[in-house]
């Protein structure tokens, strides 16, 4: 089912509280993003995308439905995002 080559359609950046923009293409992105650099630690949904990124890698999960789980855990976070998939969202501080 998981081609681990695959990119998004449309990447996600996201702006971090550290200034930093990140451009995410793939669930392997998203994995890195949600251990490494989020700002807030044990949300439901950021486990939720780890989870879903984990199934991505093990061929059980399609590409487009982890990054519908990764832009649920940036809402939930408050992670500034930038999805340009057509719906013209932008979610977190709108001051940013």
């Amino acid at each position: 089912m998981s081609d681990h080559s695959a990119f998004w359609e449309t990447p996600i950046s996201i702006d971090l509280d550290t200034g930093e923009r990140l451009v995410l293409r793939s669930p392997q992105d998203a994995l890195y993003a949600l251990v490494s650099d989020w700002p807030v630690n044990g949300g439901a949904h950021q486990q939720r995308a780890i989870d879903f990124c984990r199934a991505w890698l093990a061929g059980r999960m399609p590409a487009e439905t982890v990054r519908q789980a990764f832009i649920l855990a940036a809402l939930e976070a408050g992670v500034a995002i930038n999805d340009d998939d057509g719906a013209g969202s932008s979610v977190g501080n709108p001051l940013v």
